[in-house]
């Protein structure tokens, strides 16, 4: 597959990416958002080892694999996930989806914490523009730090487990392939998301029975479309064309996804939460090297 081909087909994966927080944000609202997640995930592991097995690509882990697909389960998975859905059924999902934004940045600055990378002034400043472009989004004007939702530090709360869970994935993905170990990620935490679900809300499982079909529709593209197949396409594309080029197209999924929340769930964009998408964007092409290394690449 040529790289036209290749950025058409992360276009489409960042489209759906953006799109899949407009379904999260409907989706909370006919189900618990524990119990959703557990099932939503569960559905996407199962289909990721599938595809994965049809190819015959799985791959038996060694002991080391197993502690570093379970630590970053737990961190990817269990906590990134469900902190997400608890955090879109208690704010906007503007907000929602430009603190997202934030992700790939918050992930440098942790490489840098802890000796993946080295500071430099270029990452510092992309750093501060990313930060002050998070805090201009979630303030609501003339509100200060009241105008910060519960779901604003939840949603904070599921990318900084999700950075963490990156580290993970950067060391784990050296002899394990990276698909495969999202598989097994997401199979692996989805059971343990069920069974806390179970032992929590055992009643919230009667939903499913009762919901409108549409929300089961709904459910299923998210699992298998947006979360199985998304992932399965964007890792092999880091493989083909580079980390520097895939992580730029993650930008988009910010934009698809402020875009979606304004046209279809008619939520109001302000000014600021626009300024503050802008500046997460820079903030992130900057902090993290991607527009350096892509326009090193470009050279060579």
């Amino acid at each position: 597959m040529g790289r036209a081909k290749i950025y058409l087909v992360l276009l489409i994966v960042m489209l759906a990416w953006g799109l899949n927080v407009v379904a999260l944000k409907l989706l909370v609202s006919y189900f618990s958002p524990l119990t959703m997640t557990a099932v939503r995930i569960f559905i996407a592991g199962i289909t990721v080892v599938g595809i994965l097995a049809l190819l015959k690509k799985l791959q038996k882990p060694t002991r080391t694999e197993v502690y570093g697909i379970m630590s970053a389960s737990i961190l990817g998975v269990v906590l990134h996930h469900s902190l997400l859905a608890f955090g879109l059924a208690n704010t906007s999902a503007v907000k929602g989806s430009i603190i997202l934004g934030f992700s790939p940045l918050l992930t440098a600055i942790l490489a840098i914490v802890f000796g993946f990378t080295q500071m430099s002034w270029k990452r510092f400043v992309g750093f501060v523009i990313g930060a002050f472009g998070v805090i201009m989004a979630v303030m609501r004007g003339g509100e200060g730090i009241t105008g910060v939702a519960l779901g604003d530090l939840f949603i904070f709360l599921s990318i900084l487990a999700q950075a963490f869970s990156f580290l993970v994935i950067s060391k784990t993905s050296k002899t394990l392939n990276p698909v495969v170990l999202t598989g097994y990620m997401m199979l692996s935490g989805s059971l343990v998301l069920l069974l806390l679900a179970l032992m929590i809300e055992p009643a919230q499982f009667i939903a499913f029975t009762t919901v409108a079909p549409k929300a089961i529709i709904l459910l299923l593209v998210s699992a298998i479309f947006a979360t199985a197949v998304g992932h399965v396409i964007y890792n092999s594309a880091i493989a083909k064309i580079g980390a520097a080029e895939t992580a730029i197209f993650g930008n988009f999924n910010t934009l698809f996804s402020l875009l979606g929340t304004a046209i279809l769930l008619k939520e109001p964009v302000g000014v600021n939460q626009i300024v503050g998408c802008l500046l997460i964007i820079v903030g992130v092409l900057i902090g993290t090297g991607a527009l350096e290394a892509f326009i090193r690449s470009r050279k060579t």
